[in-house]
């Protein structure tokens, strides 16, 4: 590497076969094979900017103030400083400041601001990400902020969400030997509807002078395991505050928080706990049907799982315990909750009917081998529009 003249700005560092033009750059370290037109760059001396191998930058705006940000709920977590755009990445007409840019993103008119991109992330147009945290494969063009996303996968629709959520990369179950444990290394099949809303109790935004002083999200983020919600949702976040120390298996017990469960179907106005392979559309518990996605619309899941085998290729066999683990641990929460002297949630009718569900999935259908694929094949039935497991009439 060597430095640029003065008149490009101080501390520039360019290695062989990149392009600059048209740029005031300050406290810089430019990859090879760089392409940066029309571009306004400052660093600062204690955290210069990197910009690695092929990346390209078009009429962006990129900064980075030097300060760490941090952001918790519960017991996840993130924290970042200073710009990094990893090798590969493409920007057009965008603002990166203080964002740490995985391989391979792309992004156009979108804004980054103190947070975290994985690599291979897609930012569509009106993308605006704020102190959160994105793992790989991301797909969004909404309104993002103070999320924690994990797991490669997580795909949100349309410019009109507004998103603010933990989304877990690993999935509570309850395994044949009754033991609660976490399925770790799993994709994020979560899809965030067209139009979605992640919305604070009454429904509207908390008023702050600033970023920090915000507590809307942080007070009422959802946690969401691997869900589908419908266009146009709506979801209202509770006002419970998880501890770091917190065990995500308590937070599942717990009712002061909006919980999503895995394969769960949301639209309309949704609050509270969700359970796995349920359907809710309104915020009163009372109208939740649980198992509704496996008796009604298993072709949810069969397509959650797809999506994650697909990501997987040759980890599939991690899928293994995820279907039936879940379905025992949903069992284990409705027989708790229909043995709890406190006021239940849910109606003792509607316990009784999730139980039955759950339990006869547990016949084997959703059994997964140890390559990934069900064992009991499902077919779709073109007379009743409909998919069942193959060796059911």
């Amino acid at each position: 590497m060597s430095n640029l003249p003065n008149q490009y700005g101080a501390n520039v560092q360019e290695a062989e076969g990149s392009e600059i033009s048209g740029s005031i750059l300050e406290h810089v370290q430019i990859g090879r094979g760089c392409k940066i037109f029309q571009t306004e760059i400052r660093g600062c001396p204690d955290a210069p900017i990197i910009i690695e191998d092929g990346v390209e930058l078009s009429q962006c705006y990129v900064a980075s103030s030097g300060e760490k940000s941090s952001y918790a709920w519960g017991p996840w977590s993130f924290s970042t400083q200073g710009t990094r755009i990893g090798t590969g990445s493409r920007f057009v007409q965008s603002s990166l400041t203080d964002a740490e840019i995985g391989k391979d993103c792309h992004g156009q008119r979108c804004s980054v601001q103190r947070s975290i991109v994985g690599d291979g992330s897609q930012l569509r147009v009106h993308a605006h990400i704020t102190l959160s945290f994105l793992a790989a494969g991301t797909h969004t063009g909404s309104e993002v902020s103070k999320c924690i996303l994990e797991g490669t996968g997580f795909v949100s629709e349309h410019t009109a969400s507004y998103l603010s959520l933990v989304a877990p990369g690993a999935f509570p179950i309850v395994d044949a030997q009754g033991r609660e444990r976490f399925l770790e290394g799993l994709p994020n099949p979560t899809n965030i509807g067209a139009g979605t809303v992640f919305a604070n109790y009454s429904g509207e935004p908390l008023p702050a002078e600033s970023l920090d002083a915000s507590p809307g999200s942080q007070k009422g983020t959802a946690l969401v395991y691997g869900a589908f919600t419908a266009v146009n949702s709506v979801i209202v976040n509770r006002y419970g505050i998880p501890d770091p120390t917190s065990d995500p298996f308590a937070l599942l017990r717990r009712e002061d928080l909006t919980i999503l469960g895995f394969g769960s179907f949301a639209e309309k106005k949704v609050t509270g706990r969700v359970p796995a392979f349920s359907y809710a559309g309104h915020p009163h518990a009372s109208t939740l049907r649980i198992g509704w996605v496996l008796d009604k619309h298993p072709g949810i899941l069969l397509n959650l799982l797809k999506k994650m085998k697909k990501t997987l290729k040759k980890d599939a066999g991690r899928l293994h315990d995820l279907v039936e683990g879940t379905l025992r641990l949903e069992i284990r929460l409705l027989e708790e909750a229909s043995r709890s002297p406190r006021p239940k949630s849910f109606s003792q009718e509607q316990i009784d009917a999730g139980l039955r569900c759950f339990h006869k999935h547990l016949d084997g259908r959703w059994h997964i081998n140890e390559q990934g694929e069900l064992t009991t094949p499902w077919i779709f039935d073109e007379q009743a529009q409909c998919w069942r497991p193959q060796n059911q009439a």
